[in-house]
C-alpha cells in the first residue's frame, strides 16, 4: 500500500452542522427602523469572492461607523442576518475587500422597501460576473410544527438539478423529486412537517445523489421560514464529498450543512533537518484514534522535505481526535521518539501538520499545525508563511515586489520595514491578502543580518492559495547554508 492510500482508511463521518455567523450584534448604526418597517439580509453565496461590506445609504447617511456591525466583513457561506430598516428609499452597495482599497461590486440604488418587507439580498455567481439577486421569504405560515422554506440554486459549478427532500435512507429512485432547479432560480417549497428529513441533490433523473445532507432534524427550526440556499464547496475535502453544501439561513443566523461523507483534510511536511541523523535514515508516522479504530501506519520511509500527499493536495481521513506518533522505519510505534499532543481534526477542516525542529538537540521536535482555509478568492493571492528552520533564530521576512530590490538593498535596510519582524521559530501568521503578481522573498536572521533565503521572482496568481514555509539546513549534510522555502499550494 502506497503512502497516500495509508490516510485512507475508515472513511464516514457525522453529516457536519457548523455554525458560520451569528448575528445579533447591536445594529445601532443602520438607518431605522420607524413605526412602518421592513427587513432585509444579505447572504454571500459567490465562492471565489473576496469578504463584503453592505453599505446602507439613506438620504446620504451611510451604514458606515467605526463600530463593527454585521454587515462589516461578510464572508463566503455568512449571512448577516434580517436587519429593521424603516420603510423607504435606500442605496445599497456591496464592496469587495481587496488588496490596496475596497471595490464596489453589486449597487442596487433606489432600492424600495415597504412596511412588513422581509426581502434577502443574495451575492451569487463567481466574481467575474457577481450580482445580486432578491429573494423573497416563502409565501406561506408555518404552524409551530412546520417550517416553510424557500430553497435558492447559488452554486455555480452546479447545473440543473433535482432535489429531494425524503425520509432517512431513502434513494433517489425510490422517491419522486420535489422539484428541479437551474443555477440562479428559486422555488417557494412552501410548508413542511418539521420532522427529520434527508435533502438529496442530484443530476436530472440521476439515481446517485451529488449531494445527501444525511439526516436533518426540522424540528430545531419549528415555526420559522428558512432560506436554505445550494452553494458551492471550496475546500479539497469537500470537493471530493460534493460539488455542493446547503447554506441554511434562519432570521438571525446561518448554519451550513455538509454531506456527511465530508471527511477532515490532512497533509504533513517533513522538515525536521536532524531526525534522519537520529533514526538511521527515514521515518514512519503512526495515528492513534478512535475514528481509526486504534493505531496505523499511516506514512513508511518518510524523507526530509517531502510532503504527503503532496504540496498541493489533502488527503480526506475521518473525523475526531488524533495523536501521531515519529519512529524510526521499519520499526513499530513502540519506537516512537515523538507523541503528539492530541489533534482535533473536524469534518471539514484542512490542516498542515508539520514536522520540524530538532530531534537531537533544540528547538525541541514537534509538530507544527498550521489551519488551511483553501478557498481560492479571484481577486487576491493568500498567503501563510510558517517559520520552520530552527537554524535561523528569529528571522525579518521581506516580501517585496520582484526585482525592486537587491539581496544587498535588504541586508543595508534600504527596502523600509519587513512583512514580518522578529518571527520567531514555530510562529505562524494568518493568511495575508496579497495583489496578484511576482514577488521576492528574502528570509533574514537578525542574529546575522544578512540574506539566508533567497527567493527571486515568486509568481503569486490570483486565486493563489500558499502557505510558505521556510526551512532547512538539511543537518545531516552538515551543510549549514542550505536555507530554502517549501511552497504548499491549494
Amino acid at each position: 500500500m502506497n503512502r497516500a492510500l495509508k490516510f485512507l482508511v475508515a472513511v464516514g463521518a457525522a453529516a457536519a452542522l457548523a455554525g458560520c455567523s451569528d448575528d445579533d450584534d447591536d445594529n445601532s448604526s443602520v438607518p431605522g427602523p420607524g413605526e412602518g418597517s421592513g427587513q432585509v439580509r444579505v447572504i454571500h453565496a459567490s465562492p471565489d469572492a473576496p469578504p463584503v461590506n453592505v453599505l446602507v445609504t439613506e438620504a446620504g447617511v451611510t451604514q458606515r461607523e467605526d463600530e463593527a456591525s454585521p454587515l462589516d466583513n461578510l464572508d463566503f457561506g455568512e449571512s448577516t442576518g434580517y436587519l429593521a430598516l424603516d420603510a423607504g428609499t435606500y442605496d445599497i452597495a456591496v464592496e469587495g475587500i481587496v488588496p490596496g482599497g475596497n471595490v464596489e461590486v453589486i449597487a442596487f440604488p433606489g432600492f424600495e422597501l415597504a412596511d412588513d418587507d422581509r426581502v434577502t439580498v443574495v451575492a451569487i455567481d463567481n466574481v467575474a460576473a457577481i450580482r445580486g439577486l432578491p429573494v423573497a421569504d416563502s409565501a406561506a405560515e408555518p404552524a409551530s410544527d412546520e417550517v416553510a422554506v424557500t430553497v435558492l440554486h447559488a452554486a455555480p459549478n452546479a447545473a440543473l438539478v433535482d432535489v429531494y427532500v425524503v425520509a432517512p435512507g431513502t434513494a433517489p429512485g425510490d422517491a419522486a423529486p420535489a422539484f428541479s432547479f437551474d443555477f440562479g432560480e428559486s422555488v417557494d417549497a412552501g410548508n413542511l412537517a418539521a420532522g427529520v428529513v434527508e435533502i438529496l441533490v442530484t443530476a436530472p433523473g440521476g439515481a446517485e445523489a451529488l449531494y445527501n445532507s444525511g439526516p436533518v432534524d426540522l424540528a430545531t427550526f419549528g415555526g420559522q421560514k428558512l432560506l436554505i440556499t445550494a452553494i458551492s464547496t471550496t475546500s479539497n475535502v469537500g470537493e471530493q464529498a460534493a460539488p455542493v453544501q446547503l447554506l441554511v439561513a434562519t432570521d438571525d443566523a446561518a448554519l451550513i450543512l455538509a454531506d456527511p461523507d465530508t471527511g477532515s483534510g490532512l497533509r504533513v511536511l517533513h522538515a525536521s533537518p536532524d531526525a534522519a541523523t537520529a533514526a538511521g535514515g527515514p521515518v514512519e508516522v503512526f495515528a492513534t484514534s478512535e475514528a481509526l479504530g486504534g493505531s496505523v501506519e499511516v506514512i513508511d520511509a518518510f524523507d526530509y522535505l517531502e510532503t504527503v500527499p503532496g504540496t498541493d493536495s489533502f488527503v480526506s481521513v475521518p473525523e475526531g481526535d488524533y495523536v501521531f506518533d515519529v519512529a524510526p522505519d521499519s520499526n513499530t510505534i513502540g519506537d516512537s521518539v515523538h507523541t503528539s499532543p492530541e489533534l482535533p481534526l473536524a469534518a471539514g477542516e484542512e490542516r498542515t501538520v508539520i514536522a520540524a525542529g530538532r530531534v537531537l538537540s533544540d528547538p525541541a521536535f514537534g509538530l507544527l499545525v498550521a489551519d488551511e482555509d483553501n478557498r481560492a478568492i479571484a481577486t487576491q493571492a493568500s498567503v501563510k508563511v510558517v517559520h520552520a528552520a530552527p537554524a535561523a533564530g528569529d528571522v525579518h521576512v521581506y516580501v517585496t515586489p520582484a526585482g525592486a530590490f537587491s539581496v544587498a538593498d535588504i541586508e543595508a535596510g534600504l527596502a523600509g520595514d519587513p512583512l514580518l519582524a522578529d518571527f520567531a521559530f514555530a510562529d505562524i501568521t494568518d493568511y495575508v491578502a496579497v495583489p496578484p503578481g511576482g514577488y521576492d522573498v528574502r528570509v533574514v536572521p537578525v542574529a546575522s543580518g544578512t540574506v539566508a533565503i533567497n527567493a527571486e521572482g515568486v509568481g503569486l496568481d490570483a486565486g493563489l492559495v500558499v502557505t510558505v514555509v521556510a526551512r532547512g539546513p538539511d543537518e545531516s549534510d552538515g551543510d549549514p547554508s542550505d536555507f530554502g522555502l517549501v511552497l504548499l499550494t491549494n
